[in-house]
């Protein structure tokens, strides 16, 4: 049976205007019922994700932040991967040199970004909440857990592959979006912060679920034996996972949950 499901939220829990759906709060419920941890894999910094859910059922799920720099199980940190303060040096005088960057740090305390135009200021702020403007990001005096990178270039083709160049297998860059990628320590992955969690509560792969979109959910999704990427995820992930589901707009996580993990309809 299934123990412990875990899923992205943009592109994939939420709909396109950041929303869960609106029978999420009844099947967290049923879930519970059943003893079924529920767990929120995001990119996005704790600050970010919380909100999106009532007090009295924060310390019920599972936060696995920042692509898994950071995980919170019953309210309290238990896991935590920060870049180390000369790497995160190392990586801003980088993209400084690569050019056409815009930078978002994700730390402990919040988010933090540099003076720019309306318009990235409003894309961060559909993010992140909690968001600092500064000056300079070597000032920065807080635990980093991941550098979040806009290129509009695209981050696939041009991001990743000059940033794998320099760093190789000292950071791992992440892709999570056409234009944006994620930066973090060696090993930090969705991925890797899952099979802590299902350690830790000992859980197997056959006795997990997985939802997500695009590739920085792709480890996560490999270390479950029920995958799903949504209608709307990127073909190469559809390629990957045991299902596809219906869109992020037509509340498919929700909908896959009570098909086969609380119906029985097929033998788990």
């Amino acid at each position: 049976m299934i123990k412990l499901i875990a899923s992205d939220l943009d592109g994939t829990l939420l709909d396109d205007n950041k929303n869960l759906p609106s029978d999420f709060f009844e099947t967290l419920d049923e879930l519970e019922k059943r003893g079924i941890t529920f767990a929120v894999a995001s990119g996005r910094t704790y600050t970010a994700a919380d909100h999106l859910f009532p007090e009295e059922y924060r310390k019920k799920i599972a936060f696995i932040c920042d692509n898994g720099a950071c995980t919170y199980l019953n309210g309290k940190i238990t896991h935590v991967s920060p870049l180390d303060r000369k790497t995160f040096e190392e990586l801003l005088d980088a993209c400084d040199e690569i050019g056409g960057f815009k930078l978002v740090v994700c730390a402990e305390s919040g988010v933090y970004h540099l003076r720019s135009t309306d318009e990235f200021s409003d894309e961060v702020g559909r993010f992140y909440r909690n968001h600092r403007v500064i000056d300079d990001f070597h000032e920065i005096k807080d635990t980093i857990f991941k550098l979040a990178v806009c290129d509009e270039r695209g981050t696939y083709v041009h991001g990743k592959p000059e940033l794998d160049k320099i760093f190789g297998d000292r950071l791992n860059v992440q892709v999570s979006g056409d234009i944006w990628m994620d930066v973090m320590a060696a090993g930090v992955s969705k991925g890797n912060a899952l099979k802590v969690l299902q350690n830790s509560l000992g859980v197997t792969g056959g006795e997990t679920m997985a939802f997500g979109d695009y590739f920085n959910d792709l480890d996560m999704l490999l270390s479950a034996d029920w995958s799903f990427c949504p209608e709307n995820g990127h073909e190469e992930i559809k390629k990957q996972c045991r299902f596809v589901c219906p869109g992020c707009n037509k509340s498919g996580v929700t909908q896959a949950i009570k098909k086969y993990a609380l119906s029985g309809e097929i033998n788990l």
